[in-house]
């Protein structure tokens, strides 16, 4: 796959789905999920939480961005 999007598969409040994403946003996902001390599925379904409706993988890369932006400014 190179460097192209990268598909795993997650439970997000334990429904199965995958993401597709870029590897640069995967190893900001697991970086963040290092931080904070949870899981894939966890960081996900918290995602879900807090950005409920429209595209998931979308609000997901948003989320990012806030989460990186929220941790810089402190």
């Amino acid at each position: 796959m190179g460097r192209g999007m990268r598909v795993k598969n997650v439970k997000i409040n334990g429904h199965r789905t995958s993401i597709r994403l870029e590897p640069s946003l995967w190893e900001a996902v697991e970086e963040i999920c290092a931080r904070e001390g949870m899981s894939l599925d966890g960081l996900c379904s918290r995602v879900a939480a807090d950005r409920p409706g429209g595209n998931y993988t979308s609000n997901l890369r948003c989320w990012i961005v806030d989460y990186y932006r929220g941790s810089s400014a402190a």
